[in-house]
């Protein structure tokens, strides 16, 4: 969860800081933000799902940045926008993780109405009755 406020913070502070960039840096920090938010929004599934390793997270992290700046960069010296297909691909993965965190949220939350409707039927039949008077 500081991961994510820390994230928030930081995308608000770049947002309304008036920094400027030299024009070569700014597909790779567009690249970089959605891997960024990719690695983050996988994690948090893997984490939901019992199977978030920190090691793992980090190699694929590294690796998704390295390739996505030499893709950059190759598109670059080719005069080739290469840094739109890779934000293409990352977009794409984070729609997807986006999907599938809402997905379990949407199954939690009928689980939740579910167990509910069953402890107020189990309620309702464990009460003795009363006899009239």
């Amino acid at each position: 969860m500081l991961i994510i406020i820390g994230l928030l913070i930081g995308l608000l502070l770049g947002l309304f800081a008036n920094i400027p960039l030299p024009a070569s840096v700014v597909p790779y920090l567009a690249v970089f933000s959605l891997i960024g938010a990719e690695a983050l929004t996988g994690s948090w599934n893997a984490l939901q799902a019992g199977d978030f390793e920190p090691g793992k997270f980090l190699i694929e992290l590294a690796a998704n940045l390295v390739i996505a700046a030499l893709m950059t960069a190759l598109g670059q010296q080719m005069k080739y926008d290469f840094a739109l297909i890779v934000s293409f691909i990352f977009a794409y993965r984070l729609f997807r993780n986006t999907n599938f965190m809402s997905r379990k949220l949407y199954k939690d939350i009928q689980t939740r109405r579910q167990n509910r409707a069953r402890e107020k039927e189990d309620g309702l039949q464990d009460k003795p009755e009363r006899p009239d008077r």
